[in-house]
C-alpha cells in the first residue's frame, strides 16, 4: 500500500514540475517578444538617424557645390546674371528632390521597423498565452491520468472508517 502512495505523490510532484518549467518557458517567451520588439524601436531610431545624416550631408555637399559655381560664374565676366539663377536654381530644386526621396525611403524603412516591433511584441505576447494555455491542459490531462491510475488500495486511504 505504501508503494502506490509513493509512486502517486511522485506522480504529482512530476506534474507540478512539468507545470512550473512550462510557465517559466511562457514567460521567457513573453519577455524574447518584448526584447524583439525593442530591438526593432533601436533600429527604426538608428534609420532615423542615418537619414537625418544622409540629408544633412547631400544638403552640405549642395551648398558646397552652389559656393563653387558663383564663384566660377563671378569670374567670368560674360556670363548673364539670369542663366546663372537658371542653373543655381536648377541644382536646388535637384536637392529638393534628392532630400525628399531620402526622406520619403527612411519612412518606409521606419513603417518597416515599426510594424516588425508590433509583430514581435504581439507575437512573444500570444506564443506565451498559448504555452500558458497548453501548460493548463497539460497539467489538468496529467491530473486526470494520475487519478483515474490510482489503485483502489490508495482511495481507501481517504475514505472514513466507521467506528460502530
Amino acid at each position: 500500500m505504501v508503494l502506490p502512495l509513493i509512486a502517486t505523490g511522485l506522480s504529482l510532484y512530476g506534474t507540478m514540475r512539468q507545470r512550473s518549467a512550462e510557465k517559466k518557458a511562457a514567460e521567457e517567451r513573453k519577455k524574447i517578444g518584448v526584447l524583439e520588439a525593442r530591438q526593432f524601436v533601436s533600429e527604426l531610431f538608428l534609420a532615423k538617424s542615418e537619414a537625418i545624416a544622409v540629408a544633412n550631408r547631400r544638403m552640405d555637399d549642395a551648398l558646397e557645390a552652389e559656393k563653387q559655381n558663383i564663384a566660377f560664374f563671378s569670374a567670368k565676366i560674360a556670363s548673364s546674371d539670369r542663366s546663372v539663377d537658371a542653373y543655381l536654381k536648377k541644382n536646388r530644386k535637384i536637392v529638393g528632390e534628392d532630400i525628399s526621396n531620402i526622406e520619403r525611403r527612411a519612412g518606409l524603412v521606419e513603417a518597416k521597423y515599426a510594424a516588425q516591433a508590433a509583430t514581435a511584441y504581439t507575437y512573444g505576447q500570444n506564443a506565451a498565452a498559448g504555452m500558458r494555455a497548453t501548460s493548463n491542459a497539460n497539467f489538468l490531462s496529467n491530473l486526470a491520468d494520475i487519478a483515474m491510475n490510482l489503485p483502489p488500495s490508495v482511495g481507501d486511504i481517504f475514505k472514513s472508517k466507521d467506528v460502530s
